[in-house]
Order: C-alpha cells, then structure tokens, then sequence
C-alpha cells in the first residue's frame, strides 16, 4: 500500500487528483492537507511514499514546503501541479528534483505517465532499503555465529565486535529450539519460519537444534514464541520445547553460556553422575529403534501389558545409563513411543488426551518423570485391556472413535464408519448409544466443536477457517452448532479467552 499526500487549497482539485488514483491496481492509503502549512505539520509527523502539491496557496505555498520537506526527507518523489505556466515556476521544481510539472487542468494520460515514474522511484527506494537490512541482518548472524561457535573475541574484526555489542545490549539472552532426529526434514519448517518472521535473527548452528534471539519476551507467550510454537506443531506433529539462556553481559562469554546451557540441560535430565556406553541406545541402532515400537504394537494386541512394562523399563535404562543423548533426542523418542501405544489402544484415548500426555513427556525436566507419563497409561491399559480387543462389543465403538478422532476433518456419517468396521449401521448406531450415551452424529459435531475450542485459543486462523479445518461445510451450520454446544458463538468465546 502507498501513503500519498495532497497538498492543494482547491476541494475540486483534490478530488480529480483522487479520482485519477483510485483508477490504478495500486492499493492506496491518501491524505489530504488545505495548504502547505497543513501538509508540512503533517509530513513532520509520518512519512509518505509521494507528494504530490499545488504551487500557490494561502499561508504556505508550494515551493516553500517542497523545499521544507526535501530538507526532512530529500528522497521522497514530488509532484507539482499548478495553473501558471510560468519559467520561474518551473526552474524553482526543478531546483527542487521534482519529478515533473502539471499544468491544470489535468491531462489523464500525463498524470498517469508522472505516477507510473514516481512508483518507480519508490519501489527503487524500497528495493534499496530492504537489500540494506538483508545485508546488514547477513553480517549479524554470521558475527554471531562466530561467538556461537567459540571463535576468540580479539579475532573479531572492530566492526563486528561492534555489532554485536550493539546486537546483545538489546538482546541479551538466547533460546535453544532442539529439532527431532529422524521425524521431518527440518528445511520447510525453517523456511516457513523464516517467511512467517523474517526479522527473527535465527542460527542453524547444529543439526540437532536451533539458536534464535526474543526481545519480546521470556515468556511462552512471546510472539516470537507464539509463531514458532504453531509452526513447529503443524510441521512435526509435536510442541517444541524452549531452553533460554541466562543474560550474557558481554559478548566475550558467549560460547561459554551457551556450551554451558546445553550441558547443564543434559545433566540435570539424567540421575546418574558415572555414566557408561550402552551398546543397545536405541537412538543409535537403527534395528533396536524400529523393533522396540513392532514389539510394543506386538504386545498391546496379545493384551501383554507386562512385557510392555518390562521394554519401557528397559530402553529407560539404555538412556540412564549412557547419558550422552542430548534431552530433546531421548524425549522425541519417548513421545514415539506413547504414540505407538495409544494407535493400538483402539480409541481408548482421544487425540486431546494424547496432546496433552505428549507435552507432558517433551516438558518433562527429567528422565523419571518421562517415565512416570508410562507408568499412568500402562496402568490404565492394564486396567482396560479387555476393552482394546476387537471382538469385545465395545471394540467397535473404540474402532469407530479412533476413525473420527483422526478423520474428524473430512466427510463422515453413520454408513461411512459402519463400513469401517464392516458391521451394520444400525447394530453400530445402537452399540454407540450404549457405550457413549449419545448417537453417532451427535458425538461427531461434538468432538469438531471440541477440536474448534482448541483451534480458537491457540491460534489465530480465521474462524471461517477453522470451521472447514474441523469438518462443517457451511459456516452458518458451524456458528449455530458452536453456540448450541458451547453456550455462545466462537467469536465471543475466542475474545472471552476460555
């Protein structure tokens, strides 16, 4: 959008000059001043991409401001129009590096033809602009990544000991982003990033995590922190987890902050000072990684929650013992192997559940309490274990339950998830009353308006947007059945903040 300022005395004038530009493809925001005192007090307020000025008028004419606002801002591209066709005139906008000279009343064509040249002056000037911070942005990071990677802060040239000086007195703390091993290539989730915030100063120092700077904030709340949370969520299915450093009061200390950071998060995630090389890490050997979920999968469907126990413990063990993955790494892992769990729980638990037991583990400060999150669903499923087995009348309702909870998205009915389980929709509508109290259609809306909630508070997609993301197909539909369920519309529970 281009900021353009009308300084004229004459209304006529004005809005012929208005007319002309509301025939372009441009997008415009116009402002209007009377005189050319109006439009200096203005102009020394907030800038404007053009200028375009009438040349005699009351209080200040129009040579006097141009002259006045290209002391302020000489770039700025100027348009005069006047009814004089007087040589003084002219050669006084010339002196002045006005773009052209227009005489009233205004030729359509020649208007157009002095707009298409001040743009062009313009998107010049922007183009110059943005090559500059690109620039200067580029030098920044590789200063900074220069300290990351412990070079000697005298072998810094004095300009970029300079800039980082400069840099950290505003920044002076620093976040670690640990990227999952093995899970997604991590270059969409980096472009997109960068595309979504591109005035973050980002630092790919590692493969396995990320360097990122927040003025904003120490908060999860940060906008910063909010942008790569929701990105971070939609590329690896997993929330990520945020390690900010303690302030750095001088460049010089740095690397040593940083290499500190890491080794302080590893160590007080394990419980053991004397570590020791497990041969069977399952991070390490690509058959122990991929068989340990084959056999969980396994043994859920024999009803061996025992065995399971018993594999959990031990890859717990191959991690307390050798010490020497990094937190992030031995905590993806775990959140895999929950995942396996619950796909073969046949519905027992529900995708909000499964979020939140995921977080918990990603969260966790230490191996024990990762441990303690199996402990909690292994006892649930040895309490209802029966219920995961598909031949138990229930299976279906499970079966049918897990179908909606990771299909809620797309078209479903009574047909499509009787068909799923290959039972007659009738015996299915009955048994889903029997089990969960309420018809198979009910509890589909319900579950999209659950799923609905969550969307609202924690992102900000349209609310038309969410409805197609939850399954309704007519925005209407999805207003009326949120306030039925909910108690009141999406937009007033996303403002209340439930």
């Amino acid at each position: 959008m281009y900021q353009l300022l009308i300084v004229d005395d004459s209304y006529d004038q004005r809005e012929v000059i208005k007319f002309f530009v509301a025939q372009r493809v441009e997008k415009w925001l116009i402002h209007e001043a009377k005189h050319g005192r109006e439009g200096w007090e203005m102009f020394q307020k907030e800038p404007y991409d053009l200028v375009i000025t009438d040349v005699k008028m009351p209080f200040m004419d129009g040579h006097e401001f141009a002259q006045r606002m290209k002391s302020k801002s000489p770039e700025t591209p100027i348009l005069f129009i006047s009814g004089y066709e007087d040589f003084h005139f002219v050669k006084k906008a010339l002196q002045l590096q006005a773009v052209d000279y227009l005489l009233k009343p205004l030729d359509p064509d020649s208007f157009k033809e002095q707009i298409n040249k001040m743009l062009a002056i313009v998107q010049a000037l922007n183009d110059q602009k943005k090559q500059k911070k690109l620039d200067d942005r580029r030098y920044l990071k590789e200063t900074l990544t220069k300290l990351f990677l412990g070079i000697p802060w005298r072998k810094l040239s004095d300009e970029e000991q300079s800039i980082a000086q400069f840099f950290l007195k505003n920044n002076d703390r620093f976040t670690v982003l640990p990227i999952p091993k093995d899970r997604h290539n991590p270059v969409p989730f980096l472009a997109a990033l960068i595309n979504e915030r591109p005035d973050i100063c980002l630092l790919p120092i590692h493969s396995t995590h990320l360097i990122f700077f927040d003025s904003t904030g120490l908060t999860k709340e940060s906008p910063i922190k909010k942008t790569i949370h929701d990105l971070f969520l939609s590329h690896f299915q997993t929330p990520p987890t945020f390690v900010t450093s303690e302030p750095i009061r001088h460049p010089i200390a740095t690397y040593s902050i940083y290499h500190s950071l890491l080794m302080t998060d590893m160590h007080s995630f394990y419980q053991q000072e004397k570590k020791q090389t497990c041969l069977l890490l399952p991070d390490h050997h690509y058959i122990v990684k991929t068989g340990i979920p084959l056999k969980i999968s396994t043994y859920i469907q024999q009803g061996d929650i025992k065995k399971i126990t018993q594999l959990i413990q031990m890859v717990y063990a191959s991690f307390e013992a050798s010490g020497s993955e990094a937190p992030a790494t031995v905590k993806y892992y775990f959140a895999t192997l929950y995942q396996t769990l619950v796909d073969h729980a046949n519905g027992l638990l529900d995708a909000t559940s499964l979020r939140q037991q995921i977080s918990r583990i990603l969260e966790a400060d230490s191996l024990e309490k990762t441990i303690a999150i199996f402990d909690e669903i292994l006892s649930f499923l040895n309490e209802n274990i029966d219920l995961t087995k598909n031949d138990h009348p229930s299976g279906y309702v499970r079966q049918v339950k897990h179908f909606i909870f990771s299909n809620f998205h797309q078209e479903l009915s009574l047909e499509i998830l009787a068909n799923e389980v290959n039972i007659n929709p009738n015996y299915l509508s009955e048994l889903f009353s029997k089990y969960e109290g309420m018809g198979v259609t009910k509890y589909i809306k319900s579950y999209r308006i659950k799923q609905a909630q969550t969307k609202l508070k924690n992102s900000t997609y349209s609310i038309h947007s969410i409805s197609k993301q939850v399954g309704f197909n007519h925005y209407s539909y999805f207003c009326r059945t949120f306030r039925e369920i909910v108690g009141m519309t999406p937009d007033a529970y996303r403002k209340k903040g439930v």
